[in-house]
């Protein structure tokens, strides 16, 4: 069993792209708020500049998400010039609006999908309040399988649902699945009014233990199953896992970086995690490419970014009391409550890449 992060790469650089607050449905759960009324939408020419900056920014994984990216008007050339710029490119849909020819056409410009499917038909439909959304999704999701796209089924579990785990995990091999992942509720967005519906820690931790079976019996069939999200366990041993850089004392002697890119529906632009304040926004896309964006930000914002997280550690993983943690959600909760030092400007430039190494050993958090 494996417990994973969001983009579940750890090799490069990744940047995920909400195209657009517009979707066809109002989960209760969305952390997006995505609804049929949301009408922000990022301009389609700075996404393409966006996207054809990723290799000078040593970006390999790009996500396209919304609200419900099928709405995007321009898709079909970002996936283009997703394909041409070599980017391992998925995109984030709830799969009702898939057609045939649609799921052809992710074929042929390398496109994997992940689908977000919460439960059997009667669940499902009420839990993104519409009737008949699973019939819908489950078609889209054949006819992707059908196409031979890649599909990943996002599984948001919580009280309501928790039981009926393994029935979806055997629905999602029987239906060509290639990764079951489970994404515990977030008490963001919509989801914040469903939130009394949680697991609590015991509960995660069992859910933690069910899944490594799942993931002993579907592995071998072909089918990943594993938990979105991050491991105690690991967080202690490498904090740098938790955004907290230290320097030649981080395994990969790293002092400042981003590791991923978040480019919100508004076109406000953050580091690592969706949710945040906007007080440490990287900037807008009205403020240009993002190259120097990033070069100011690792000179002036980055400080507060780091303060953040690593106030953050200290204070809550030594006596977290679950192996797993739900740690960009608990970054984002306080970043709208929290009071930053002052910045401190440094004086020498930052790097072209996302990462700047250090040659001073930081002292790490207490664990």
């Amino acid at each position: 069993m494996e417990i994973t992060s969001e983009t579940g790469s750890n090799r490069s650089a990744t940047m995920m792209v909400h195209l657009l607050g517009r979707c066809n449905l109002t989960c209760q759960h969305c952390y997006m708020e995505g609804a049929p009324a949301r009408r922000e939408r990022l301009p389609l020419t700075w996404v393409l500049g966006a996207i054809d900056e990723c290799a000078q920014l040593g970006v390999a994984s790009l996500y396209l998400s919304g609200g419900e990216p099928l709405l995007y008007p321009g898709l079909d050339k970002l996936l283009h010039m997703a394909r041409a710029r070599e980017l391992d490119t998925t995109l984030c849909t709830n799969a009702t609006l898939v057609t045939a020819r649609r799921a052809l056409r992710f074929h042929e410009l390398g496109a994997k999908v992940n689908v977000s499917i919460d439960g059997d038909a009667e669940f499902h439909d009420r839990f993104r309040n519409l009737p008949g959304a699973f019939a819908a999704a489950e078609r889209g999701l054949q006819r992707l399988v059908a196409a031979r796209v890649p599909v990943t089924v996002i599984m948001t579990i919580s009280q309501a649902n928790a039981r009926l785990l393994p029935a979806v995990a055997q629905w999602a091999l029987e239906a060509g699945v290639t990764q079951l992942r489970v994404q515990p509720l977030l008490g963001l967005g919509r989801g914040l009014a469903i939130s009394n519906s949680r697991l609590d820690t015991q509960s995660l931790d069992r859910l933690l233990l069910q899944l490594t079976d799942l993931a002993n019996i579907y592995g071998p069939r072909g089918m990943k199953c594993n938990l979105v999200g991050a491991s105690r366990s690991f967080l202690l041993k490498h904090p740098c896992g938790a955004y907290v850089r230290n320097g030649a004392g981080c395994h990969r002697r790293v002092a400042q970086e981003i590791r991923k890119l978040v480019i919100r529906e508004d076109g406000t632009i953050f580091p690592e995690v969706t949710n945040l304040s906007r007080d440490f926004a990287i900037g807008t896309i009205h403020d240009g490419p993002l190259q120097p964006l990033i070069e100011r930000y690792f000179q002036d914002g980055y400080v507060g970014f780091d303060q953040l997280c690593r106030t953050t550690y200290s204070e809550v993983i030594p006596t977290w009391n679950s192996e797993f943690v739900p740690w960009d959600e608990l970054v984002a909760a306080r970043s709208h409550a929290w009071r930053r030092l002052p910045l401190a400007r440094t004086s020498s430039a930052a790097p072209a890449l996302f990462s700047r190494c250090g040659s001073t050993c930081e002292a790490q958090p207490s664990a």
